[in-house]
């Protein structure tokens, strides 16, 4: 399988495979999702369980296509904390492959997750957020962690997003993952903050904890994303301007460097919760009805 380096590349393989994922929308009742899980259905990637009030979910142009009307399925369930549950639960009980938010809070929605008994956290899972980003101007889709779940990660949840990132990559065909720890910068100073868990880190993969992997840090943005700025500055690093993989100290050092590149350079961005047992799509309300396409087809790979 040749690596899959953008969302089209990603969108074909799943069409060529041939084999649609069932998802289950927790209150589908806001438009780009819908949009969404319905371009997902009429690509034949998905088959939809669209749980929410009925009359809102079908006032929408549910119809336009008939020929995709027999993978898709309305649930009757008008409260949301209800639909949220019944998502949930058809997750976790093998009726769908993929669980996604739809017009819900993020809190009730996690808290269904989360539930020891009816969740889909196993125990001893950590759960986070890793997500794909096609950049205009970077020759590969560019994946990274956390942009929204671990506001403060400790080396233990930095481990577990590295090797979810990991099998993520090698889902997309990336045989060798490049990952970069990512600081403000490369002096590996252990009096900084977050330094001693990236030194902690390099040691473990040194002894082979995470595979056959390459992995470098701290590195700042241009070293890991940049060949020729990277360059200037003369610091050697075997990720130089090749990163498949960035982790970052904080999520708001994650959430403020996509926003930025959404904004400014036209970035399309697909994401999922990790750490679960199946996977979650928790796209926010402003995310544009591309990229909550991307989140699915993310999540379909990975289901």
């Amino acid at each position: 399988m040749e690596a899959i380096s953008s969302f089209k590349d990603l969108t074909a393989h799943l069409v060529d495979a041939k084999q649609r994922k069932r998802i289950a929308v927790a209150n589908a009742v806001d438009s780009h999702t819908l949009e969404a899980v319905l371009m997902a259905v009429d690509e034949g990637i998905v088959e939809a369980y669209l749980i929410g009030d009925v009359a809102e979910i079908e006032a929408f142009d549910l119809y336009e296509k008939p020929e995709i009307l027999e993978y898709v399925h309305v649930i009757d369930c008008p409260e949301v904390q209800e639909a949220t549950l019944e998502a949930v639960r058809m997750v976790k009980q093998g009726e769908a492959d993929i669980l996604m938010k739809g017009l819900v809070n993020t809190d009730v929605i996690l808290r269904a997750i989360l539930d020891k008994e009816k969740g889909l956290l196993p125990p001893g899972n950590v759960l986070t957020y890793n997500a794909a980003l096609e950049i205009p101007n970077y020759h590969k889709l560019l994946f990274f962690s956390d942009p929204a779940v671990i506001p403060y990660p400790n080396i233990d949840q930095r481990k577990a997003m590295i090797k979810y990132a990991i099998n993520t990559c090698y889902k997309f065909g990336i045989k060798q993952p490049k990952i970069a720890l990512i600081h403000a910068t490369e002096k590996a100073n252990p009096k900084i903050m977050f330094m001693q868990d990236y030194l902690d880190i390099l040691q473990s993969w040194r002894s082979g904890e995470f595979g056959d992997v390459i992995l470098d840090g701290p590195l700042d943005i241009f070293l890991a994303l940049d060949t020729e700025r990277g360059s200037i500055k003369h610091v050697p690093t075997p990720v130089l301007g090749d990163s498949d993989v960035l982790i970052f100290p904080d999520f708001s050092s994650a959430n403020a460097f996509y926003k930025g590149l959404a904004l400014f350079a036209g970035a399309e961005m697909g994401g999922i919760l990790q750490g679960t047992e199946k996977p979650c799509v928790l796209t926010s309300r402003s995310d544009s009805t591309t990229s909550k396409f991307c989140s699915i087809a993310i999540a379909c790979i990975l289901a």
